[in-house]
């Protein structure tokens, strides 16, 4: 039993060794940040997509790891929501259901993901509160679109419950990351 303890020790202090090697050897200065200049877009970005500075709804394609998602402009649909299914309800007060329409493609190896899962749609208000909730069944929902695999592309609905009138911004998070912000306010003229 004692060669195993000595065997494990042998293995560990060399794979250590190497790992030392590597932390200590120098960095090759090849880093480049000229991915920046890259065009990302099919037109002139307006903003950065942060809460400060957030994207407008342009009709251009946000791309993660995995992803490409378009998100049309939202629109107020307390109406449609209603209309579609009996079962909904009216949104709580001081609020109205909205619909993002999304596009969404998927690069990645698997086959067993869905665009419901990997894609958040969300909206925080100007008072700072995030809202994530549902509006009970939405047509053509993004939820529906089922499983995906690689160069699939699905479009459905989102619907949120926001404060009347969308005070706020919209957000877009692939994966879990952290959110980009997006504006339906119309851009600054130049």
């Amino acid at each position: 039993m004692g060669g195993g303890v000595g065997f494990a020790a042998g293995v560990a202090s060399d794979a250590g060794g190497r790992l030392a090697d590597w932390y200590t050897e120098p960095v090759e200065d090849e880093w480049s940040e000229d991915w920046s200049d890259e065009d990302w877009s099919e037109g002139e970005w307006e903003g950065s997509g942060t809460r400060a500075d957030p994207w407008f709804f342009d009709g251009y394609t946000v791309a993660g790891e995995e992803w490409e998602v378009l998100l049309d402009p939202p629109y107020e649909a307390t109406a449609e929501i209603l209309a579609h299914s009996d079962v909904n309800v009216a949104p709580p007060e001081g609020t109205e259901y909205w619909i993002v329409p999304v596009t969404a493609t998927y690069y990645g190896p698997s086959s067993q993901v869905s665009a419901w899962g990997a894609i958040d749609v969300g909206f925080v208000g100007d008072d700072g509160v995030h809202v994530d909730g549902q509006c009970g069944a939405v047509p053509d929902a993004l939820v529906g679109t089922g499983l995906v695999g690689t160069d699939d592309t699905v479009s459905g609905n989102v619907c949120l419950a926001v404060p009347t009138g969308a005070p706020g911004l919209w957000t877009l998070s692939l994966e879990g990351y952290e959110p980009w912000y997006l504006t339906a306010d119309a851009p600054l003229a130049s």
